[in-house]
């Protein structure tokens, strides 16, 4: 090969290396699995995979680490990284102890799952909840007229999505996240408030509880009785079926019980959305939230939107009561708005720097 040949390919090896895009990387962790996206910095998607979670921290730190480098050797560098975790997946390695008194900040472990993919990959790694995360991907998906949209548009600073994301942060947000736990987050002028009411909620007792109308507990992982997690959560509600009707269903089999007219899926139905009523007064008398987000697999029945609405109106005057807003969700809605997010962070990241 002459030199000038070599040459070229040198050249032509650097042209491909500047024209390599750039990667963020959004990734969802619940109890049971791990919801993983990721696009290129021109909004294209060129990744989506499900997983088991593994049982410990170790472990699950090697696996994303595998996972990361994987889709940075297929599809280009990475820039960024979003981690969304579930309220039961971070308070569950707490001790019972930590968990009741509800310190408003991330476990030590999480956090330091976080610290290691960003020392490893050198770039932002961003960690939210759950109930953060879905504040944005959510609303996103409800601005977007497809799924295709959300992923083919760019999401750069200056997208659609992304200004649509912002536009969310301008009013009083109150978002529920009800899946394999709960938990709630307030964003209020552009910021996430850390109102004592977001760290204890879902460990809080539920309000006007009468075991006779809601029905006997275990005592809470926290140590606590009736905490609001042991009603509102998707095991629960399968556990509450189970009580009254001796018998196993998913959530999504009590869900059809209900379309299909079946008394005891009816009327587990109706009680968990009087008990999440109740268990949503405090917060909106408290916050004043404009919007309320909704999301999680214990949100996706079809009318739940105007049913809640009108149990809280059986408790607080109508005016009080928020827009709620419960879009059509996937089981990557979690991924993506940790993807938002830390493009988000990346972004203003680089215009500081």
């Amino acid at each position: 090969m002459s030199k000038r040949t070599k040459s070229k390919c040198v050249i032509n090896q650097i042209m491909l290396i500047k024209a390599e895009p750039n990667i963020v990387m959004g990734i969802a962790i619940d109890s049971h699995s791990i919801y993983s996206v990721a696009s290129t910095s021109n909004g294209q998607e060129v990744y989506r995979m499900v997983q088991r979670t593994p049982g410990d921290l170790a472990h699950l730190t090697q696996h994303l680490i595998s996972r990361i480098s994987s889709v940075s050797y297929r599809y280009g560098r990475i820039a960024a990284i979003g981690i969304s975790v579930s309220e039961f997946f971070l308070s569950h390695r707490q001790s019972a102890h930590k968990l009741a008194k509800s310190s408003p900040t991330h476990s030590p472990e999480i956090t330091q799952l976080t610290l290691n993919l960003n020392q490893h990959f050198k770039v932002d790694c961003s960690l939210v909840m759950h109930s953060h995360s879905a504040a944005i991907a959510c609303d996103a998906i409800s601005n977007a007229m497809t799924i295709a949209d959300l992923i083919e548009q760019p999401l750069s600073a200056g997208s659609s999505l992304n200004k649509r994301a912002r536009d969310l942060y301008k009013e009083a947000i109150l978002s529920v996240f009800l899946g394999d736990g709960c938990g709630i987050s307030f964003y209020q002028n552009n910021e996430q408030v850390h109102h004592p009411l977001s760290s204890h909620w879902a460990h809080s007792r539920l309000p006007n509880f009468q075991w006779l109308v809601d029905g006997l507990t275990p005592v809470c992982r926290c140590g606590n009785e009736a905490c609001i997690e042991q009603f509102l959560s998707a095991p629960s509600i399968e556990r509450q079926y189970h009580q009254v009707v001796l018998k196993d269903q998913t959530l999504a089999q009590i869900f059809s019980g209900v379309d299909l007219s079946e008394p005891h899926a009816s009327r587990i139905y109706r009680t968990y959305i009087d008990q999440l009523a109740r268990s949503l007064v405090n917060p909106i008398q408290q916050l004043l939230p404009t919007r309320l987000v909704l999301s999680g697999e214990a949100t996706t029945y079809p009318t739940l939107t105007a049913d809640l609405k009108v149990a809280l109106s059986r408790y607080i005057h109508v005016n009080e009561i928020p827009v709620i807003i419960h879009p059509k969700q996937d089981e990557f809605t979690f991924a993506r708005g940790a993807f938002l997010i830390a493009e988000k962070n990346h972004n203003n990241h680089l215009r500081s720097s």
